[in-house]
């Protein structure tokens, strides 16, 4: 009789403060097993998922080599050292598998795996099928499967001795992490960007008994220069001396007070929608610090400003300002 026990993981980034994600680097078990017809075997797990979402409108993924590497050396790894978890026994986990192997670490990474006693030590197609059917008979790997927001899939498998094991690998940009069941991720324009943000500060201030923050175009300027310009790393604000400096010329005088908050997240979609500002703006208020510099009495007006680089990261920037009387 053959044995199947099915599992599944997801990992998306969401931090409003910035994260240094470092990748691990652990030395890979030397192969054992049987891969089969690996290429086949890839083409017909790609077949069926596609076929699956293609049922529910869902756009097609297509294999990467970063993610079948993936997933390959997850699948050969389980096998050599006898153990059956997302997490390998020095901690590593599929977000650094596939960041290991130049995947993007903006990206929301998603995992299934799968392992089968009693079966051909060569895994075949029809066992193949057979996992996508334990998988998609099972609510958490059939998230997965059919979660939006994903472009590229990997798999691997590798047989031995009567035992399989199997895995899929799911990477995308994601979608907006506040984003509702039945609400699509239509995207803002920056004075739409701007208008949202203020609605959702100023009925949390009204709930407080404060009076709302006009919107400001000098704190936009200031909160659109306050935006990373460095991509390749993690932070979500540049660092200037001070941000008076950095307001339209002229303009620094006009302003008492000005307090700043910023936050990012990962696996979160590739354009700015009303989703993300209630992110944000949620995230904010729930840190001491940046609630009091929102919805405190000394503020009178609020800019802000928006980026969003298309492969899952986003970055905010809220900026509240006294002017001067």
């Amino acid at each position: 009789m053959r044995g199947w026990i099915t599992s599944s993981i997801a990992r998306r980034l969401g931090f409003v403060v910035a994260a240094i994600l470092l990748p691990l680097c652990f030395g890979a078990a030397a192969r054992v097993g049987d891969t089969g017809d690996l290429a086949s075997l890839r083409a017909e797990a790609l077949a069926l998922v596609n076929e699956a979402r293609s049922r529910h409108g869902l756009d097609p993924l297509h294999l990467t080599e970063t993610l079948n590497s993936a997933a390959q050396a997850h699948a050969e790894d389980m096998l050599a050292r006898n153990y059956y978890s997302h997490t390998a026994p020095e901690g590593e986990e599929v977000g650094d598998r596939y960041r290991q192997r130049g995947g993007s670490r903006w990206e929301k990474v998603a995992e299934n795996i799968a392992r089968c006693t009693g079966c051909p030590s060569v895994p075949t197609t029809e066992g193949v099928s057979e996992f996508h059917e334990g998988w998609m008979n099972s609510p958490g790997h059939r998230r997965n499967i059919l979660a939006r927001g994903l472009e590229d899939f990997g798999f691997g498998i590798i047989g031995e001795s009567g035992r399989q094991f199997a895995v899929q690998t799911f990477a995308g940009p994601g979608m907006p992490l506040a984003l509702k069941s039945d609400e699509e991720p239509v995207a803002l324009s920056a004075k739409e960007q701007i208008a949202a943000a203020a609605r959702l500060i100023n009925a949390e201030r009204e709930r407080e008994g404060r009076a709302g923050l006009k919107t400001s175009e000098a704190l936009n300027a200031l909160a659109q220069r306050l935006l990373p310009k460095d991509l390749s790393d993690d932070r979500v604000m540049e660092r200037p001396d001070g941000f008076f400096e950095l307001l339209p010329s002229g303009s620094a005088r006009e302003w008492r007070t000005i307090t700043v908050a910023a936050g990012g997240c990962g696996g979160c979609g590739t354009q700015p929608t009303g989703a993300d500002i209630r992110y944000f703006v949620d995230q904010w208020l729930e840190n001491s610090k940046n609630r009091a510099a929102l919805l405190g009495s000394e503020p009178t007006h609020l800019g802000f400003a928006m980026l969003a680089t298309g492969e899952g990261r986003k970055v905010a920037i809220a900026v509240a300002g006294k002017r001067q009387e």
